[in-house]
């Protein structure tokens, strides 16, 4: 019975390095192609390009290259314009654009429920946290949300977009039922 257990424990340990070879061959088969620094931002005809990365409710946040007399507006747009919840007011699109500026556009803030007041704060807590617009680091301040959770969030953001509402954390992995209650007070879209 003893030999028949080790066996399984070793059969077990084998489909596990064999299925994170796996995982990790088809990971680096999805990767892009590392460009060199130097040919990164410069584009075909030579031109000089400026690097951009826009966040926050963007269609397709992420890093673009602009010629240097470009706008914000260009650089929205490029990412695939405003998501319908963005807040258009809270960035100048007239801007000129600067080599490796972030541009964040903010979304809106809920329009609360008829017969439910908006205090913008959590009781005795200090202000919500927009989950939507958040660095890893702002998120580790809501109970529960450590680094890696944190990392779980913006993962999610970057590959489904900006949460349209707040019980949406639910659908991250490790957060359940109990622990969304205990972030609740703290967050907001």
């Amino acid at each position: 019975m003893v030999m028949f257990k080790k066996s399984m424990l070793v059969l077990a340990v084998i489909l596990l390095i064999t299925a994170a070879m796996t995982y990790w061959q088809a990971e680096e088969d999805n990767a892009p192609e590392m460009v060199p620094a130097s040919e990164q931002f410069t584009a075909h005809n030579g031109a000089e390009q400026y690097a951009v990365y826009v966040c926050g409710a963007v269609k397709n946040p992420g890093v673009v290259l602009l010629s240097p007399n470009s706008r914000v507006g260009e650089a929205v747009n490029s990412c695939g314009g405003l998501l319908p919840n963005a807040n258009a007011e809270s960035i100048n699109m007239a801007e000129g654009i600067k080599d490796g500026m972030q541009i964040t556009v903010k979304a809106r803030a809920a329009v609360p429920a008829a017969g439910i007041a908006a205090t913008g704060t959590a009781e005795g807590t200090g202000d919500k946290i927009n989950i939507n617009t958040a660095g890893a680091e702002e998120l580790t301040k809501i109970p529960g949300i450590g680094k890696t959770m944190a990392q779980r969030i913006l993962d999610y953001r970057t590959q489904n977009g900006p949460f349209t509402a707040v019980e949406e954390l639910k659908k991250i992995k490790g957060i359940g039922k109990s622990k969304y209650e205990k972030m609740a007070p703290r967050i907001t879209i």
